[in-house]
């Protein structure tokens, strides 16, 4: 479920250019416009995202954002786009080809359940979800997610009601970690080691569960 990797700069840092060398400088391509975004986006709210203000972070003119942009809005679809493809699809790829659904759960449990930074993407857009691109996406996202854990608690033996049930319990765990590290960081202990473990013992269906929760299933089946 974390999709937050990427490590925040300060605000006054230059953003990386990776387009074809001009006049011995590289230039920047729609990919780095779209990227200073979402960075910008984490750093300092969706409020702050101007096009003035990536130029400056970019070193370059405005001009540079309109050979690959027709506008801010088609900037902020285009960078939402693609932080919902890594948070969504994407990272599942990577955790469905983990053939133990017991053992997918632990992966994304255990990552979830690490310590947030005070500022995020996420955070970020869910404040910001007033404005219609960030909600759409933020809805998207939170369908996507859920339901993939959803199926992977159905895979590990739990019936389709408790799955959902978990599923809702672990995400909304994950998204409330998330809004108190942007709102109320001060709560958050110092010593993170006790959390890991105290969300896997909630979240995590023991494996004996995963049996016992089969048999029932296999009992509801025999005839009378």
């Amino acid at each position: 479920m974390r999709a937050e990797t990427r490590e925040t700069r300060g605000e006054g840092a230059s953003e990386q250019k990776t387009g074809a060398r001009r006049l011995g400088e590289p230039t920047v391509t729609a990919a780095d416009w779209v990227q200073a975004a979402l960075q910008l986006i984490a750093e300092s709210g969706l409020s702050a995202l101007t096009v003035d203000r990536l130029a400056s972070r970019l070193g370059v003119t405005k001009g540079s954002f309109y050979w690959h942009f027709e506008g801010r809005s088609d900037l902020l679809a285009r960078a939402l786009a693609q932080w919902e493809s890594g948070a969504t699809t994407d990272t599942t790829k990577t955790l469905s080809s983990v053939t133990d659904p017991h053992r997918r759960l632990e992966l994304m449990l255990d990552a979830a359940s690490q310590a947030p930074r005070a500022r995020s993407l996420y955070a970020a857009l869910a404040e910001a979800a007033h404005d219609p691109t960030a909600r759409q996406v933020l809805n998207r996202v939170a369908a996507f997610r859920i339901g993939y854990l959803e199926s992977c608690y159905r895979d590990v033996g739990l019936t389709p009601v408790q799955a959902k049930a978990r599923a809702l319990f672990a995400y909304a765990a994950y998204r409330g970690l998330i809004q108190l590290a942007h709102e109320a960081p001060s709560v958050l202990p110092t010593d993170w080691s006790a959390y890991p473990v105290v969300a896997r013992d909630a979240l995590l269906p023991p494996r004996f569960e995963r049996r016992a929760a089969r048999s029932r299933r296999r009992a509801r089946r025999r005839p009378s």
